[in-house]
């Protein structure tokens, strides 16, 4: 199953009680603050600018690089790593060992793009003093649009930032994955969904949310030995409160079917992912404790406007042990650390993770993962760009890279699609049904 799970973070320590934060606090937001919780100003060294209002709404064709004139400030090979040590997730210092030959990082001047519409400022704002967590983090009240905790406290509240963040009301279209050998063989993977959000929708009130962040259907179209596979999803918000709706449709049996909710530490793509994976992390953290390590500097994918350009087919994007670093761009931010150790009782396949969430996002753009055997074994970056015809940061290309078997999986390529994604696409709930699955499954697309 190939689609977004979206779900809360559980911190086991014991949670305040209320995590809305006082009105002379919220007063920075808008001013030392960014409207979404970033520091403003930069760093003292002068690398990190401050945030100027990221990128304003205009027009944007496809294939337009808002910083195509950057050049590489420098690049990190295996030969010179050592050297900024500092700055580098031991997933990025993983793949140097691993590929010292090949792997690279370019890196370019930072550049602060996030910006989002007026409205999801102002609902964010107005979230700082009013938004608490509930159900021992598993939910929270009460806000139907905007960062619920954009002065975050703990570790649950930064989890809830990045699965609550804006990307419109909704979206549809193709997207591509490739599950890549270590000799570099692949085959793409064709799927179409039609998803709709709840939650930050500017017409859901507080009270009309009933606990829905999203309705979901996807399919594969090709290849062929996969195509005519749906599902049909309904995400709640508090997944303790309300399971995950999860229906499928097969094509062989040619009926609908209701399956039990599927998340944690199932395998995707090969095994090369779990599902809790799919949007960088997904959910629940029950499984976890966490521990808040604070903000640091470090390099992050930013602004890969190349990793989605109809310029660059799959096959120049795709290579063996790594994608092709020429059209990865890497930038100096601000993130938020946080680790996640599985907890006395519980497993999970990834017996510890470090999450890595960009300041100005929210989102996880680097992920590490240690197995049971406390080794260190896969790495996944997430290549976000902003659409400035929105404007929008959209988390979209990702890659997965496990180090123990060499081989990896690249997610939610558009780069050889006609059309690009149709933003702001949005029907109502009730479209959201399995007899609306069957023909969805069906119908030529």
């Amino acid at each position: 199953m190939r689609h977004l799970l979206f779900a809360a973070g559980l911190l086991a320590a014991a949670l305040p009680a209320a995590a809305k934060v006082g009105a002379d606090e919220a007063a920075k937001l808008g001013a030392t603050l960014t409207p979404i919780g970033a520091e403003r100003a930069g760093n003292a060294a002068g690398t990190i600018p401050a945030w100027s209002g990221g990128l304003v709404k205009s027009e944007m064709k496809r294939g337009d690089n808002p910083y195509a004139a950057d050049k590489p400030l420098y690049t990190i090979t295996a030969q010179n790593m050592a050297q900024y040590d500092g700055i580098l997730a031991e997933g990025y210092k993983a793949l140097f060992k691993t590929f010292p030959q090949t792997y690279k990082m370019n890196v370019y001047p930072t550049r602060r793009s996030s910006s989002y519409p007026d409205w999801f400022y102002e609902a964010t704002k107005r979230n700082a003093t009013t938004v608490e967590l509930a159900n021992n983090g598993f939910g929270f009240c009460c806000a139907a649009q905007g960062y619920p905790f954009p002065i975050p406290k703990n570790g649950t509240e930064l989890m809830w930032n990045h699965i609550m963040r804006y990307n419109t009301k909704g979206f549809r279209g193709y997207l591509n994955a490739a599950a890549v050998q270590t000799d570099g063989t692949y085959v793409v993977e064709r799927s179409y969904l039609e998803l709709t959000f709840v939650y930050n929708n500017p017409k859901t009130p507080v009270g009309g949310l009933k606990n829905q962040n999203a309705y979901l259907l996807i399919k594969t179209v090709s290849p062929p030995n996969k195509a005519g596979d749906a599902h049909l999803i309904h995400l709640p918000i508090d997944r303790i409160a309300e399971i995950t709706g999860v229906w499928v449709f097969n094509p062989g049996q040619g009926r609908v079917r209701r399956i039990g909710e599927v998340g944690y530490d199932n395998p995707l793509f090969d095994g090369l992912m779990t599902h809790d994976q799919m949007d960088m992390f997904n959910g629940p953290l029950d499984r976890y404790t966490i521990k808040l390590v604070g903000k640091k500097e470090m390099l992050i994918p930013y602004n890969s406007y190349l990793l989605y350009s109809d310029k660059n087919k799959y096959k120049s994007i795709i290579q063996p042990g790594h994608i092709n670093q020429d059209l990865a761009r890497y930038e100096l931010h601000r993130v938020w650390v946080m680790e996640a150790q599985v907890r006395q009782g519980f497993n999970h396949r990834y017996k510890k993770r470090t999450f890595y969430l960009d300041e100005d996002s929210w989102i996880v753009h680097l992920q590490d993962m240690y197995d049971e055997r406390d080794q260190f074994w896969r790495t996944a970056e997430s290549h976000s760009i902003n659409f400035a015809n929105v404007p929008v940061m959209i988390n979209g290309v990702q890659v997965h890279y496990d180090l123990q078997s060499r081989r990896y999986v690249i997610i939610n390529m558009t780069n050889e699609e006609k059309k690009m994604i149709d933003w702001d696409w949005e029907e109502k709930p009730s479209y959201f049904t399995p007899r609306q699955l069957q023909k969805f499954a069906t119908a030529k697309k």
